[in-house]
């Protein structure tokens, strides 16, 4: 396989952007950096892929390179913003804890350029940001011998140290989430068994509002995109 070179990257990069935003076609756009740099349409397609779902905060299972990403990074903060910037960190951070749980690997490079990245931004992370590199660093530490395990266990502070993120949330609709957990009538619409227990505070069935397509990802809060979920059916839907 010919070696891909910082020019393959920021051809792909360019058009990447184009293909996301509809202004060209993947097959055209892959054709175009083919005939522009040499890059085989195929990995123009990868890239393609990997840059739609970095800015969406989705895996890609695609390896990846550490110049190719320490190139992606700051361009789509400098291109798309802050919040498709910690979309990206996101989607690295979920790409590394990917790869490494599959043999074992420790992803050195990649996990360098995204650590590094995430430190040169100003102000604090969202939580979804914190979130995704903890549960990568989960991963890492499973795959490390148990005695490496223990010794940094042995080591560690107990008291955990503590950090400044932030959230966004959604002004969601009180009628959406009313209308859609009437008419669940206290069972779950994935598994449609009674909801596991009920509410300490009013005795309702414990039961939780989950939108079919995700509100980040420009899903309606409408009462036909939503589900009434037990907790175990909303965590798979988000992790299954």
């Amino acid at each position: 396989m010919a070696t891909i070179t910082l020019k393959h990257i920021k051809a792909a990069f360019t058009l990447a952007g184009d293909v996301y935003d509809g202004k060209i076609q993947t097959g055209q756009a892959a054709k175009l950096v083919h005939q522009e740099t040499g890059l085989n349409e195929g990995s123009a397609r990868d890239y393609f892929a990997q840059f739609r779902r970095m800015l969406k905060g989705e895996t890609f299972k695609r390896s990846q390179s550490a110049e190719a990403l320490s190139y992606f990074l700051p361009q789509i903060l400098d291109i798309r913003g802050r919040q498709a910037a910690e979309n990206a960190l996101i989607a690295t951070w979920k790409h590394i804890a990917y790869y490494e749980s599959l043999d074992g690997t420790h992803l050195h490079k990649l996990r360098a350029v995204t650590e590094a990245f995430q430190a040169s931004l100003i102000g604090a992370v969202s939580v979804a940001v914190h979130d995704a590199n903890f549960k990568a660093a989960v991963v890492r530490s499973q795959q490390d011998s148990e005695a490496t395990r223990n010794l940094r266990l042995h080591k560690a502070n107990p008291v955990p140290s503590m950090q400044t993120v932030t959230t966004t949330v959604f002004n969601r609709n009180p009628d959406v989430v009313a209308a859609v957990l009437l008419r669940a009538q206290g069972g779950c619409e994935g598994c449609m068994k009674p909801a596991p227990f009920a509410r300490r505070s009013d005795g309702s069935p414990f039961l939780e509002v989950h939108h079919r397509k995700q509100l980040a990802h420009h899903g309606h809060d409408t009462v036909e995109n939503a589900l009434a979920l037990c907790p175990n059916c909303h965590r798979k839907e988000h992790h299954g």
